[in-house]
């Protein structure tokens, strides 16, 4: 350990890492494929909302509930097997969602993708803290975030085009672009056994409270955002165009400022930068639930993706500083479980929050979970400061 940490490259493209990359854009194209076309694919066969929602549930629930067996899989087979296993499952399961109109069988291969998705997201952030130095590690994350985002981003692009041709040849290729990431993962990432120690939970989030908490609020955020934001805007009489674009606009937010964000938090300190973008995202999410007008809300949407797309790379940055080696696949299984209940619960909170209190409550939640964050980032910058 001590001669691969010595001969590391401070390079954020060094050994390793360029295919963590390309496996991060491979699954955002994958995802931005399978997820809106598998509710599309739903609803065309006239599937209530209730169990199109409840089919997307299970995919996040297995990623959450799964990460515990991750750490485990890692210590027995190491990082490039346990990756290439979780591209298989997504490459092979995926694939045959459109080959049934049985809403059991849709669950069961919804659970595998999930499983499959949670083994490459655990691996893929383990993989970046084993393989970056410790002067680049968020911008290392913010590459990956960036590459995973840009993937999503053109993912439903290639997709529709494909989807009104046949829905067979869209999940067909989102598997091939999975099964190719497994060719990536044997030549790209060098043979790596995970060291393993196990912690106990109670010590690992007293650990990393700031890092959970920011992966929380990520997750319930952007969840929220893509699950009902456009509900909202329908009730404002914005056209589907002018939905589309709100969305193109918050990804373009994201791509953009992804890598400066986290370049600058490796130079001047990762609290203070996160400080200052979750403050950002805030003020943009707030504001987001009250402007009516389409030019302003345009300008919001672009700030509210370029401070909280940076959150999540950051937050796998700090595991990287809390952690020893030896826990760094007991923290990023943890992070991805805590991530996912973000995202699950996100819309069902949020959308009991509008019915309540009202629909421009969307992100009323949201709000508190960036307010927690706000709170822990401050005192540990004030810890800091007693140390100093």
């Amino acid at each position: 350990m001590q001669n691969l940490t010595s001969a590391k490259s401070t390079s954020p493209f060094s050994t390793g890492l360029p295919a963590l990359y390309i496996i991060a854009f491979l699954s955002g194209i994958s995802i931005g494929l399978f997820n809106p076309f598998i509710s599309t694919l739903m609803a065309q066969n006239q599937i209530d909302e209730l169990w199109i929602g409840a089919n997307s549930t299970v995919y996040f629930l297995m990623i959450a509930l799964g990460t515990p067996l991750v750490a485990k899989i890692l210590h027995q087979i190491g990082l490039r097997k346990t990756m290439m296993l979780g591209l298989i499952l997504m490459g092979f399961s995926a694939p045959l969602f459109p080959w049934t109109t049985q809403i059991s069988l849709w669950f069961i291969i919804r659970a595998v993708m999930g499983f499959g998705c949670c083994l490459y997201l655990v691996c893929g952030q383990t993989a970046l803290n084993y393989f970056c130095h410790e002067s680049n590690r968020a911008i290392t994350n913010g590459l990956y975030a960036l590459a995973f985002s840009f993937g999503f981003g053109i993912g439903p692009v290639i997709g529709s085009s494909l989807y009104n041709l046949s829905p067979k040849l869209t999940f067909s290729l989102g598997s091939l672009l999975i099964i190719t990431g497994v060719v990536v993962v044997w030549l790209g990432l060098p043979e790596k056994s995970v060291v393993f120690r196990a912690s106990f939970r109670v010590e690992l989030v007293r650990k990393l409270k700031l890092p959970f908490q920011s992966a929380f609020a990520y997750g319930f955020a952007e969840s929220t955002l893509v699950s009902l934001y456009p509900v909202y805007l329908i009730q404002q009489n914005y056209s589907v165009e002018q939905i589309g674009l709100t969305f193109a606009v918050f990804v373009v937010g994201g791509l953009i400022a992804t890598l400066p964000i986290t370049h600058l938090a490796d130079r001047f300190g990762r609290l203070k930068v996160l400080l200052i973008t979750v403050c950002l995202a805030l003020f943009s999410i707030l504001s987001l639930s009250i402007v009516t007008n389409n030019i302003a809300t345009q300008i919001l949407a672009f700030i509210a993706g370029a401070s909280v797309s940076p959150v999540f790379p950051l937050a796998i940055a700090m595991i990287g500083d809390k952690l020893s080696r030896n826990e760094l696949s007991s923290g990023s299984a943890l992070l991805t479980t805590i991530y996912s209940f973000g995202c699950t619960l996100g819309p069902i909170l949020s959308s009991i929050a509008m019915q309540v209190f009202g629909n421009n409550q969307v992100f009323s939640l949201s709000t508190i979970t960036f307010f927690l964050v706000v709170f822990y980032t401050i005192k540990e910058l004030k810890n800091l400061e007693k140390v100093y």
